[in-house]
């Protein structure tokens, strides 16, 4: 068979064929036909979005006057803790929740009501033993928690502080007499064998399993730099000196904050100031603003002068006062 013949074979349409092409033809020209006309015939229906417009406006203006309403409320509640002198006037220091004296939880921000039941807490045996347990105190907003969390500083009684209780002693002696031999001995080793930090020296120190003259020679040195410890954990600025070891030591040392070093920012100079804590474009700042503005009434103001940070702020307050 010819090429031509297979062409012809291919392209060509037997009557029926042609019918058939014909008729689809017919369809398609019919249906294009109509969706050209069909919409001179079919009205379209227009929606009416003035309904819905109405209410979007309506739900606008109610966020608007709610907004404008909380900030009124919200300057009128200034206002009138101003007039009725109830503005919010609290200190951020340092300290230990358990008996801590009214007139301080007054200076940290809290009312009476307050004050009463975390006194009732404590009349009831309670103690604060982590910050959790500040936490869950109900009289204290979450708010005012998160603001007092970072200046909670417990301390974690020593082994000797535990052993002086009155259980632990009447466990030892009973009808006066010692019933307990061997615990009346791991109280006075307890009671010899812990160390106070801020008046301990070199000999001393020594004595402590783990604290050679090496370490005790730099913790003297790192406690004079700073005013005293007002904690533990500040041994762990001391080279070498990590948390392994403070681990080790911890139930054998204790600190008195009574003995720590003072400095009044009102008198002070920017000598007196240096320390660890405190560069000397700190403390030249801290003296330049009470020169420039008059005395501090609170140690909060030194916030005032821009380089004092809230990290440092916490590490120096305990060493500061006002009078």
């Amino acid at each position: 068979m010819s090429m031509k013949n297979i062409f012809r074979d291919f392209f060509t349409f037997n009557k029926r064929e042609r019918n058939g092409v014909f008729i689809l033809l017919s369809i398609i020209a019919g249906l294009v036909l109509y969706l050209n006309i069909s919409s001179n015939f079919v009205s379209q229906e227009k929606v009416d979005f003035t309904k819905f417009d109405k209410e979007v406006k309506e739900f606008e203006s109610m966020i608007d006057e709610k907004s404008e309403y909380s900030n009124y409320s919200e300057k009128q509640a200034i206002r009138e803790a101003r007039l009725n002198g109830t503005e919010d006037k609290s200190e951020r220091f340092n300290f230990d929740p358990n008996n801590l004296s009214e007139q301080d939880w007054k200076r940290l921000g809290l009312n009476d009501k307050q004050i009463k039941t975390i006194k009732k807490y404590e009349s009831k045996g309670g103690k604060f033993r982590t910050k959790e347990d500040v936490k869950k105190m109900y009289c204290l907003s979450i708010e005012q928690y998160e603001t007092l969390e970072p200046f909670i500083q417990i301390q974690i009684p020593s082994p000797a502080e535990i052993a002086r209780t009155p259980e632990k002693t009447k466990s030892i002696f009973q009808n006066g007499k010692v019933e307990n031999a061997s615990a009346l001995n791991v109280l006075k080793t307890e009671r010899l064998n812990v160390i106070e930090l801020n008046s301990a020296d070199s000999a001393t120190l020594t004595t402590i399993k783990g604290i050679g003259a090496f370490y005790a020679k730099n913790i003297i040195k790192h406690r004079n730099a700073l005013g005293g410890f007002v904690s533990k954990e500040q041994l762990l600025e001391i080279w070498k000196f990590d948390q392994e070891k403070l681990n080790s030591i911890e139930k054998y040392i204790d600190i008195d904050e009574s003995k720590i070093k003072k400095i009044n920012i009102n008198t002070c100079e920017a000598a007196d100031l240096k320390s660890p804590y405190i560069k000397w474009t700190v403390a030249n700042a801290i003296v330049s603003y009470r020169k420039n503005h008059g005395k501090y009434k609170t140690v909060d103001e030194i916030k005032k002068t821009d380089l004092v940070d809230e990290e440092t702020y916490r590490k120096i307050v305990p060493y500061l006062v006002t009078e």
